[in-house]
Parts: C-alpha cells; sequence; structure tokens
C-alpha cells in the first residue's frame, strides 16, 4: 500500500510544546474512521504529539493525557459522545504469535481485545508502536515517524532536560486522498512553515 502520490512532509519541532501544536493541528476536522500511526524512538514524543491532538479535539486544554503503555488503550470522548479517541500503545504486545505448543492452529493474538477493525473504522484512533498491527494497518491513514536528532543539541548541556534540548523530526506520509488533501492544505496554508524541512522536496 503506497501514498497516494509519494507526497509525505519532513518537520523539524524544536520544542515539546510545538509537538503539541502538531497534534492539535491534526486533530482540526479529524472524525470517524481517522487513524494516525505514531512510530519512533522512546522518547521521541509520540505521548507529547497524542496530548496536543487529544486536547485540541476534546476542546480541553488541560485534560490529563499520559501514555496508555499499561492500559494499552485509553478512551478521550469527543462530539457529545458521538465519537471516541482511543490512544493505543502497543509496545507490550507481539501481535500475532504462534502459541508455544507450535501447531498452526493455535496462535495467540493478542490485539483481539482491542477491537481493532471496530475502532478503526468507526472511532478516531492514535496508535503508538504501529508495527505491531502487522498486516492490520488500515489502507486510508496517517503514517508519522518521530526521531531524535542527536546532532542539534542546545547550548545549555548542564539542563537536566537530557533528550528535551534536541529537535525532533517528524515525517508525515499520507494514505489515501482524505489524508493527503488535509496535508496539502495545511501545508498551502502555512500551518507548518516555520517548521517545514526542505527534504520532502526529494524525489526518493
Amino acid at each position: 500500500s503506497s501514498t497516494t502520490n509519494n507526497y509525505s512532509i519532513n518537520l523539524s519541532i524544536p520544542t515539546p510544546e510545538d509537538m503539541e501544536d502538531i497534534g492539535g493541528l491534526l486533530s482540526i476536522d479529524s472524525t470517524a474512521g481517522d487513524v494516525i500511526l505514531l512510530d519512533g524512538d522512546l522518547g521521541a514524543g509520540k505521548t507529547c504529539f497524542s496530548r496536543g491532538f487529544v486536547r485540541g479535539r476534546t476542546g480541553s486544554s488541560n485534560k490529563r493525557v499520559t501514555s496508555p503503555t499499561y492500559l494499552l488503550s485509553n478512551t478521550y470522548i469527543v462530539d457529545g459522545g458521538a465519537t471516541k479517541i482511543y490512544h493505543m500503545d502497543l509496545y507490550r504486545l507481539s501481535g500475532v504469535s504462534k502459541s508455544s505448543k507450535g501447531d498452526d492452529d493455535n496462535y495467540v493474538d493478542d490485539l483481539a481485545p482491542l477491537d481493532l477493525e471496530n475502532v478503526f473504522g468507526n472511532e478516531i484512533s492514535l496508535v503508538e508502536w504501529p508495527e505491531r498491527l502487522g498486516g492490520r494497518k488500515p489502507r486510508e491513514r496517517l503514517d508519522i515517524t518521530l526521531s531524535i536528532d542527536s546532532s542539534t543539541e542546545m547550548q545549555n548541556d548542564d539542563d537536566d532536560d537530557g533528550d528535551d534540548s534536541k529537535l525532533r523530526c517528524m515525517k508525515l506520509v499520507p494514505y489515501g486522498d482524505r489524508w493527503v488533501k488535509r496535508l496539502n492544505f495545511l501545508e498551502s496554508e502555512g500551518y507548518f512553515e516555520d517548521l517545514i524541512m526542505d527534504s520532502s522536496d526529494v524525489n526518493e
């Protein structure tokens, strides 16, 4: 499943606040059936992005949004209960795997309780560690890959911020017309202008 037209956007995100802002920006007009897959290093900002998205979409700027690592999924109600945002963290799951008995009929599907087909089709989904989905990634989705740019250490080496002082790189790859149009709109309206990197012009 390739992108509709090999379109992608690369952003450089200087602060956690900027990461939340991008999450909020992408939450505008999000509707049932929207799926965003968040990939990237530990500490690269996946939960930060999700916090901005949930706060933007719920309209609650101080809503507590934490990583759902131990619960697997946190749910937030929007549109008066008509829609829910599912924020999933699949880190602790293995996806579909054979049972320890080794016979083909006995495979273990630890994603089954998440009811993914229903959630992806009818709710808004933010999924961390999406590689656990294997072949279940929906055809229409937005893939976001976050990485820590270790070459851009800010000046204050004495701070305890550690990785917080490093730029984050964000790559957005839309699958399906709806996501392509939304990213095109945000880019053409200048929403990304201070953050955009030139590398999206490079033909791979």
